[in-house]
């Protein structure tokens, strides 16, 4: 796992492996959700870190 900080922005970028079964139902999960895998993986980090 690697990240690595934006100064610019003040965000970083973070990388994980999971499995691809994982990836594809994500994938699924933000389809129905209408956004890309990007903004839902972070909708559910933000949702987690807020209880």
């Amino acid at each position: 796992m690697a990240d690595e900080k934006d100064t610019t922005t003040g965000s970083y970028n973070l990388q994980i492996k999971i499995p691809v079964e994982l990836k594809e139902k994500l994938e699924l999960l933000a389809k129905e959700a209408g956004v890309s895998l990007n903004q839902y993986i972070m909708f559910m980090f933000i949702r987690e870190t807020k209880k």
